[in-house]
């Protein structure tokens, strides 16, 4: 078959340096690719809308304005703002998740409605940047125990192999909710039907009922886990 499409994650295969900017031989095999005709766009982990310079630097909104955040979990038309896809968190699900978190005692954030901001578990890690907020238009809060927002995911920083499967069996137990290992020493808490793959799934039928553009899963190339 015709690749038709091209999806890219963004952390460790667009990018991989802490500065977190795309090489100029990928921007340019990638715009080469549009000028063929092939679409290209994102699925990445991260929250949607911090995906638009990314966008803006490959030139993909021309040619496809909608990206894939939250690990397959949004859809959103960055031209419009529009989420054509958006699969969150129940409030009583993230208050039960962050329960465990507590208790799991690691540093975190979470991702919340507001995609402007994040809300982190002590000062230390703004000040470090251990989440890379710096490079983003993200603002960093430390967490106010007491108004818990709901969230799209929790990011948990934990390199230790052995408690990253004691918080996998906490969620586990959990009909809407899963573990996933990011890698970098990350652990996050997502919803349980949403992976990047569904997020794909989504976005051919948004482009067949929005824009008229018919693609088959197998005329999609995926670069990134």
């Amino acid at each position: 078959m015709i690749v038709k499409m091209i999806v890219c994650d963004i952390d460790g295969t667009l990018v991989t340096d802490k500065e977190k900017k795309i090489p100029t031989a990928n921007i340019e095999v990638l715009k080469k690719a549009q000028a063929m005709g092939i679409l290209v766009t994102i699925a990445s982990g991260r929250v949607p809308s911090s995906l638009s310079d990314y966008a803006t630097t490959l030139g993909i909104l021309e040619h496809c304005p909608y990206v894939i955040g939250a690990n397959g979990g949004a859809v959103l038309n960055l031209k419009t703002k529009e989420y054509v896809y958006d699969e969150i968190i129940s409030y009583q699900d993230t208050l039960w998740a962050m329960n465990i978190v507590r208790e799991f005692g690691h540093d975190f954030y979470l991702a919340p409605l507001n995609e402007q901001e994040a809300y982190v578990s002590q000062a230390s890690i703004i000040k470090d940047d251990l989440f890379l907020f710096r490079n983003t238009d993200i603002k960093a809060i430390v967490l106010d125990w007491n108004e818990i927002p709901q969230m799209r995911k929790v990011v948990i920083s934990c390199h230790d192999e052995q408690k990253q499967n004691w918080l996998r069996q906490q969620i586990a137990v959990s009909k809407t909710l899963r573990t996933e290992v990011t890698g970098y020493g990350f652990i996050e808490i997502i919803p349980k039907n949403v992976n990047k793959w569904q997020g794909i799934l989504k976005l051919i039928e948004v482009l067949k009922h929005k824009e008229n553009c018919h693609l088959d899963s197998d005329e999609i190339m995926c670069f990134g886990d």
